[in-house]
């Protein structure tokens, strides 16, 4: 017991000083005015001002299509992965990992010579670089749910009778709701907190992002108090979010697959 309270003790106290820690610091910040006393007049700031508000909806709102793009485009991938030979995986698997071998900033500017100069500082060229940053996240996740899907099960659906569209509908994409489900928060989570794509290909959108003005409230306008304020409310419209969709899928019926797919 004792060599086990050891052995957890050094994850928590690292969890505490690099995590915990530094939003207790951010919170503080928040509340605090220049003589240091508590004022709510931050948060007044930003949720009386229709602009800051727009860019709550506009971070928010892209984090939900990114999402949703994708996993329609992952989803796939995902399947054809795991329906690939051993040989084809590790080909595969290659392929899928070689977008974390570059930064994210190098793989902005290799797209940035891809796209047509219309897409290129704008909403679309946003979309199709933040879909590509996550979508390996999505389809590991998805496939690693799949992979809990006994080949049995398939064959004998197959037995009797059942065509690969309801095999599909009715056994696999029941059995990887935990997968979906788990990439999912991770991609929205990752796109609410973003700034590179949108500081750099958001064009005329770039200052709707909530982690774009966060930046420019601490070092341009050196705002320091605002600014912790956006990454507060940042952070806990995230959760919000994430929190409300855990819930709607606990209390529906894909929430049994998603208690037995963790517990497997």
């Amino acid at each position: 017991m004792r060599r086990s309270a050891l052995l957890l003790a050094a994850p928590m106290v690292t969890a505490v000083v690099f995590f915990l820690a530094p939003l207790l610091l951010l919170a503080q910040r928040s509340l605090a005015t220049t003589t240091g006393a508590i004022t709510l007049d931050h948060y007044a700031r930003f949720f009386g001002d229709g602009y800051y508000l727009g860019g709550l909806g506009v971070t928010m709102g892209t984090a939900v299509l990114v999402t949703l793009i994708t996993l329609a485009c992952a989803y796939p991938v995902a399947l054809q992965y795991w329906r690939a030979s051993a040989r084809v995986k590790s080909v595969l698997i290659i392929l899928l990992l070689s977008p974390f071998y570059a930064n994210i900033v190098v793989k902005v500017f290799g797209w940035m010579l891809i796209l047509p100069t219309s897409w290129l500082n704008g909403y679309a060229g946003l979309l199709i670089v933040s879909v590509h940053r996550d979508l390996p996240f999505m389809v590991l996740l998805v496939a690693a749910a799949m992979s809990r899907i006994d080949r049995e099960w398939i064959e004998s659906a197959q037995m009797c009778g059942a065509s690969p569209a309801r095999i599909l509908r009715t056994m696999i994409w029941p059995l990887s709701i935990p997968g979906v489900v788990s990439g999912c928060t991770l991609v929205f989570s990752v796109t609410m907190a973003a700034y590179v794509v949108p500081a750099i290909v958001g064009g005329p959108w770039r200052g709707r992002f909530l982690p774009v003005l966060l930046y420019q409230q601490m070092t341009i306008a050196q705002d320091w108090a605002f600014g912790a304020a956006i990454g507060v409310i940042l952070l806990v419209a995230s959760l919000i979010i994430i929190a409300t969709g855990n819930w709607l899928i606990k209390h529906s019926k894909a929430g049994v697959l998603v208690r037995e797919g963790f517990d497997a």
